[in-house]
């Protein structure tokens, strides 16, 4: 499925006292299969923007176009589209009600038309897509973990079959361990069923691990769309937005600028370590030379 959005804005209570622009002539592009990561100080139109994308909200402003059809035309059937674009809000686990793991994962799949059976089935298959097994049917979701909350309430969306799937701040409140599994999840379900996630978050580190592009909003526009290496190649600019770069990113401009020949765009960990490492073996070699040619 492909999104795309031409000259999108959004006003806010247009005409009142109380108006205000929240998006911004925002021109973007959402392909089959992408990771990407949304970015931007609170208030830069992040939230407004991923309402868009399933028409919770309709532009002001603009036209969105799914597979080329306008969502803002009459007669566009937006129940459909938002079973085909999935919204996990933040804390997605206050989005749990029913009495059971089972039925409450069913309930999207049951509000599709689908029969009982089949919606169960559907949701048997969210469930194990998550990590959650059987035993967690017939539990209340009100006592599972922190963790397996979110599992369930991304089961749920999963469980109608979206074909992007849009997270805002999903691991917000979770420890690291926790955090990790979620977003190694979400990887999981973008690789092996093809899922286009959108991942809106505060964490450079997450961004940086986990997607392929990265969009940073400021006051309701695009401020640049590109992928992780280039983005957080802009340290000082993104400073001056509020924002930062992940760690790795601060150390390697340092070791740069030190004079070690490394790559200041390299965003992860494990690249950082390749990096520095082939760094250490070349200034040994270097070294070694230089103690044999004088003996």
């Amino acid at each position: 499925m492909e999104l795309r959005l031409e000259h999108v804005g959004h006003i806010y209570n247009p005409g009142t006292t109380y108006e205000r622009r929240a998006l911004d002539d925002v021109c973007m592009t959402i392909g089959n299969g992408e990771f990407i990561g949304l970015i931007g100080h609170t208030g830069s139109g992040k939230s407004t923007l991923v309402q868009h994308l399933n028409g919770l909200l309709l532009p002001s402003e603009g036209k969105i176009y799914a597979d080329g059809e306008d969502i803002s035309a009459e007669g566009y059937p937006l129940r459909k589209l938002r079973f085909r674009v999935g919204l996990v809000f933040q804390y997605p686990e206050y989005q749990l009600f029913e009495s059971d793991v089972l039925k409450d994962i069913s309930f999207g799949p049951k509000n599709q038309g689908l029969n009982p059976e089949e919606a169960i089935q559907r949701a048997r298959e969210a469930m194990r897509s998550v990590g959650l097994d059987e035993s967690y049917e017939t539990r209340s979701p009100f006592e599972l973990s922190g963790g397996q909350k979110r599992r369930a309430a991304i089961a749920g969306i999963l469980a109608m079959n979206p074909e992007i799937l849009v997270l805002d701040e999903p691991t917000a409140g979770m420890d690291p361990g926790g955090r990790t599994e979620i977003l190694q999840l979400l990887k999981k379900l973008q690789e092996e069923r093809g899922i286009t996630i959108l991942l809106v978050s505060h964490s450079m580190e997450d961004v940086a691990d986990y997607t392929d592009r990265i969009i940073v909003m400021e006051e309701g526009k695009i401020l640049w769309d590109e992928k992780p290496s280039k983005i957080f190649s802009r340290i000082k600019e993104l400073e001056k937005i509020s924002l930062a770069a992940p760690q790795v990113s601060y150390v390697m401009a340092a070791l740069h600028e030190s004079g070690w020949d490394v790559d200041p765009s390299v965003t992860t960990i494990d690249q950082a370590a390749d990096e520095i490492e082939a760094q250490v073996r070349k200034r040994q070699a270097a070294a070694g030379h230089a103690a044999a040619q004088v003996e």
